[in-house]
């Protein structure tokens, strides 16, 4: 490889793997999201397996001896959560499962018929996990007896496991991942961003939520006391105030239009592997006193308990509450195809629906204008970057892009509802922008964090970040064990 020339073999590739005898490629459609096959010079591409609808395919991994090949299968619609493991021939057919666990989360192959993988421990240690064997036929892919726990670690993340080809050393990366909340203050007319600073000092996980009216005190939920509470913190301040806990998953506080009550959603604790159908739309008064009921809601924005941080931010359903008094608050509900607005009053509960958009939900971002008028809608999209501006009185919609800047992870008006912030992903990290409706987009910041989560303080002074941060470190085990 190295002075070598590089050649281009395919666009829209992700998740390659390469056969055992060279000669060809398994890898995920970045677009349609379907596994295929090609020659190792990139020519016969042919498709392999399409999912399901409302079930995600990843890692494609070839048999030792090149005969089958190995993907995750993950359920991410609504229902029973939904992790497996299997295995089809080279022409697509012949599934037969090898793991089934909804805590799986990575394998990779040890000696001949043993497959070795990483299951994530039951809350509240869920980002913890440790490593299982299996053994089974290569031939067939059919499980020999039953899974075998191998280690029983505390504090470790076995991630990216691989084994060296003798099968007698373990390689992983132990990696920790946390959130937390960023402030950074605007200046130039909101088109400039001063250096960040860290506003939640705990290693917890850390979301923002929404601002009090006068910008001065973040809202945020937080799983530092092991469970998703609501909080509140000055922007000046060293420690957030708890608002409201409890042993019910609660995410996303914001203030109502008319600054009495901080909104949020909440959901049941659930036995592992089963379903949140539907949840509610609680109400606490911002002076303090018992939360109450609005309504019930419908879903839930991830699978419950996860490992995946990611899981625990963004997502439908989702609210929005705007900042003038005399506006809606709005609810986004979805299924597979589209997500549906509604109209909902933090004293009085449901109103009417005010749109529907075709969409796939698990790849969008959205957010309402100040004025509760408008929403914008970003698709994750790894070409484009292209945002829709939906007029919720029923009239036009309007399209711009901030390409080539593409995969966008978030999206935010500004607080006087004339522009918008965008946060793009890359390998390299996220690029933060500002973009007029004319698509005009000046960047903020670029960071090689994850920053899924964009909040704007109501005055304009300020924007709130949700960044991801990972504390990883590369272990092996020097002699690991055959039997």
């Amino acid at each position: 490889m190295i002075g070598g020339t590089l050649k281009k073999l395919r666009d829209d590739a992700r998740d390659a793997s390469l056969s055992p005898d060279g000669s060809q490629i398994v890898f995920r459609d970045a677009v349609t999201r379907d596994v295929w096959l090609m020659g190792s010079d990139g020519q016969q591409a042919r498709l392999l397996v399409k999912p399901e609808e409302g079930y995600l395919l990843f890692k494609p991994t070839w048999f030792a001896n090149g005969r089958r090949i190995a993907y995750g299968n993950w359920r991410i619609a609504d229902g029973p959560t939904s992790l497996v493991l299997e295995s089809r021939d080279t022409k697509g057919g012949d599934p037969v499962r090898l793991v089934s666990n909804p805590r799986l989360i990575d394998f990779c192959w040890g000696q001949p018929g043993r497959l070795i993988y990483t299951v994530g421990e039951p809350p509240p240690n869920q980002y913890e996990s440790n490593l299982l064997e299996l053994r089974f036929d290569p031939d067939t892919g059919s499980p020999r007896g039953s899974p075998r726990r191998l280690t029983d670690w505390t504090g470790f993340s076995f991630s990216n496991p691989e084994i060296t080809a003798d099968g007698k050393r373990l390689v992983f990366l132990n990696d920790h991942w946390q959130s937390d909340v960023y402030l950074g203050e605007l200046a130039n007319g909101g088109t400039e961003l001063k250096p960040l600073q860290r506003l939640t000092l705990d290693e917890r996980l850390d979301w923002p939520g929404g601002w009090s009216l006068d910008g001065k005190t973040v809202l945020l939920y937080s799983d530092r006391n092991r469970n998703f509470d609501i909080y509140k913190q000055g922007a000046g301040d060293r420690n957030a105030e708890p608002i409201v806990a409890g042993s019910q998953e609660k995410r996303a506080p914001q203030i109502s239009p008319d600054g009495k009550w901080v909104v949020y959603m909440e959901w049941p604790k659930v036995a592992e592997g089963g379903a949140l159908t539907s949840g509610k739309l609680m109400r606490a008064p911002v002076g303090g006193g018992p939360p109450e009921t609005i309504m019930e809601i419908k879903g839930h924005p991830g699978a419950p308990d996860s490992a995946f941080v990611e899981e625990t931010v963004g997502g439908f359903p989702s609210f929005r509450c705007p900042t003038h008094a005399a506006a809606a608050c709005v609810l986004a509900e979805a299924d597979d195809k589209q997500v549906v607005f509604t109209a909902f009053d933090p004293a009085q509960g449901r109103k009417n629906e005010l749109a529907k958009v075709q969409t796939n939900p698990h790849h969008t971002s959205w957010d309402l204008s100040p004025d509760g008028t408008r929403v914008a809608l970003s698709e994750y999209d790894f070409k484009a970057g292209d945002i829709q501006v939906i007029t919720l009185a029923g009239g036009a919609s309007q399209k711009l892009s901030v390409t080539p800047w593409a995969q966008l992870a978030g999206v935010a008006w500004t607080a006087d509802g004339k522009a918008l912030f965008m946060a793009s992903f890359s390998s390299r990290g996220t690029t933060i922008l500002r973009t007029g409706l004319d698509g005009h987009a000046k960047v903020l910041l670029k960071s090689s964090w994850d920053i899924p989560s964009v909040v704007p303080s109501p005055d304009g002074r300020y924007l709130a970040l949700g960044v991801m941060i990972a504390n990883a470190n590369v272990w092996t085990v020097p002699s690991f064990p055959a039997k």
